[in-house]
């Protein structure tokens, strides 16, 4: 209980420091948004950070920095507070979900059309994205988690419309190489092969040609065919 407390005290700390923009050393930026951080903390949680930090260092007068503007400013908000609490929480307005679902609406269902108001479904997509956002930026401990996140939406929403928008994006974002995510959607489509049905994830199959493989071969395990 007392490890527990002293562990809220010190990310609450954490989150005032961000909030206030005290003892700021580090600048990210992102379209109109703006990070007063600070290199302690976000330098030892991310490599690209600490790179960033290296350029400027001797640069008498200069300061850290680093523009994000071509990522998703919700999303990078996100990232600005794992990088501070451990964690990110999913709480998008309905203007915002709309950004988000917009930016990954994926070729195989154009029609899609994201919920009017935010569900927790939504984590599907905004995980996968977390989990690229935190590869990119070489983030520790954020792909595990974002991986972890997106594991438990998949078992809940495997139904919902949000689910093969998801996947789409997990596939076009991740190399054959990384199979975190990818494995994730396979194994939830061979567990629930009523997904199917589903004009999507069926466009899914047929551009993806790696993910029919990994479903086939599932199946083929499962009933001990393999």
């Amino acid at each position: 209980m007392a490890a527990e407390q002293a562990r809220k005290e010190l990310v609450g700390t954490l989150k005032s420091l961000l909030e206030s923009g005290d003892y700021s050393d580090f600048v990210i930026t992102c379209g109109t948004d703006t990070y007063n951080v600070h290199k302690n903390v976000v330098c030892t949680r991310a490599g690209f950070f600490k790179g960033a930090e290296r350029f400027t260092a001797g640069q008498e007068g200069a300061t850290a920095k680093a523009d994000l503007s071509e990522d998703e400013p919700e999303i990078v908000k996100l990232l600005v507070q794992y990088l501070y609490e451990g964690e990110y929480d999913i709480k998008l307005t309905d203007v915002k979900l709309a950004d988000v679902a917009d930016s990954a609406r994926p070729v195989c269902c154009p029609d899609w059309v994201p919920p009017t108001t935010g569900t927790e479904a939504t984590q599907l997509l905004v995980s996968a994205k977390m989990y690229e956002i935190g590869d990119k930026y070489d983030v520790l401990g954020l792909k595990q988690l974002a991986l972890a996140k997106f594991s438990l939406a998949c078992e809940k929403y495997w139904e919902s419309q949000e689910f093969a928008p998801a996947a789409h994006y997990a596939f076009s974002t991740t190399p054959e190489s990384d199979k975190g995510l990818r494995d994730i959607v396979t194994k939830t489509i061979a567990d629930h092969m009523k997904t199917l049905n589903s004009p999507a994830v069926e466009a899914l199959l047929n551009e993806f040609n790696g993910l029919a493989m990994g479903v086939l071969k599932m199946r083929a395990k499962d009933l001990g065919r393999i």
